[in-house]
């Protein structure tokens, strides 16, 4: 009996565990000031959108770490097709173009 409760324990708990925590919206505002001298605001990118058109493992280690604040990204970066700009993201192909500033970029100002 004694077993029977601790397997039915695991099996309760571990896929939970086995799943990561659904992440939202993030902020990326790590590079304020050469935004702000640009004429943009902060990326607001859609993590959980990116997480039902695709695998963690499309982007995660290869492309970002998966660490809050490990990926020093910077739209140079981005364009020399590293992070969003990598060959299969932002591309015009697979999503839209790195170039469409307003798509990621929230305008100047706003929170």
């Amino acid at each position: 009996m004694r077993n029977g409760l601790i397997a039915l324990m695991l099996m309760l708990t571990v896929p939970a565990a086995a799943g990561a925590a659904p992440i939202g919206d993030i902020r990326l505002d790590s590079k304020v000031k050469s935004m702000r001298k640009a004429g943009v605001g902060p990326v607001v990118y859609p993590h959980a959108l990116h997480d039902k058109l695709y695998k963690c493992s499309e982007c995660h280690p290869k492309i970002f770490k998966d660490k809050r604040g490990a990926n020093n990204m910077s739209m140079k970066m981005n364009m020399d097709g590293k992070f969003c700009g990598s060959p299969n993201c932002h591309n015009s192909q697979r999503a839209f173009p790195l170039y469409d500033c307003i798509k990621c970029h929230t305008k100047v100002g706003a929170k």
